[in-house]
């Protein structure tokens, strides 16, 4: 078994809403990562840096979902200084590779040695994200064994919601239980980190229990789920409808 694999499992946060209470409370109840969601969201790169800034030093990783592929997109978020991009609507390696030249400085890249907070004002230019790919499209399950097998994957994400989509889209009858079992196995067993969304904090073990180390919480929805129960709450015996 790999280090990666052997890794300890993780449980993050994945979250549209990055308040500054929120992110304080990150390392004070020792939450690892957050992912920051600024594909079709609105937020855009300010409040990526912003979120890198208030964390810096407490050992909380910092990721994002970015809003597209293209290098400039790329690029703008690589350069808040966050550890992770995650590269939506990734269908083949040929983009893995393009993100690859977006965000790494030459001779790997060609990413300009701009003054940003990523390389600390112009003083070090070592920072690069990690680029983790998004399965969720039919081509990229097709093709997780090429994945897998690329010098430049770094693990990858799994977006169930959208996957069923793009299944029905053409047409295919494999459930997508099968599907995210089958990026799970081959992700998993190249050694690399995998990750996705689970119903719910207390349910974050059923992802680890299918083989990924990484199970990310939706912040808003662990919100509403809690405060639901605290209405049902006041609404039982002893609440206003009890009266």
């Amino acid at each position: 078994m790999s280090a990666q694999t052997a890794r300890r499992p993780e449980v993050g946060l994945i979250t549209a809403d990055p308040t500054p209470t929120l992110l304080g409370l990150l390392e004070v109840v020792g939450i690892g990562s957050i992912v920051i969601d600024a594909e079709q969201t609105g937020l855009g790169p300010a409040q990526c840096a912003e979120a890198v800034h208030r964390l810096r030093g407490s050992g909380v990783a910092v990721g994002v979902r970015v809003p597209s592929l293209e290098a400039d997109c790329l690029l703008t978020f690589a350069n808040t200084g966050v550890d992770e991009l995650v590269l939506p609507r990734v269908r083949t390696t040929a983009e893995l590779e393009a993100a690859h030249r977006a965000t790494r400085f030459p001779p790997v890249g060609e990413r300009p040695r701009q003054v940003s907070p990523a390389s600390r004002y112009g003083t070090r230019y070592e920072h690069v994200p990690v680029l983790s790919v998004l399965f969720e499209t039919v081509d990229a399950l097709d093709g997780v064994d090429e994945f897998v097998r690329h010098p430049l994957f770094q693990g990858g994400w799994i977006g169930p919601t959208d996957l069923v989509d793009d299944l029905q889209r053409h047409g295919r009858d494999e459930s997508v239980d099968a599907a995210v079992q089958r990026i799970i196995d081959a992700v998993a067993g190249a050694g690399h980190r995998i990750g996705m969304p689970a119903p719910s904090a207390a349910r974050a073990g059923d992802v680890h229990s299918r083989g990924a180390d990484r199970a990310a919480i939706y912040w808003e929805r662990e919100v509403a789920l809690t405060l639901r129960t605290l209405h049902e709450a006041g609404e039982g015996p002893h609440g206003p409808a009890g009266r």
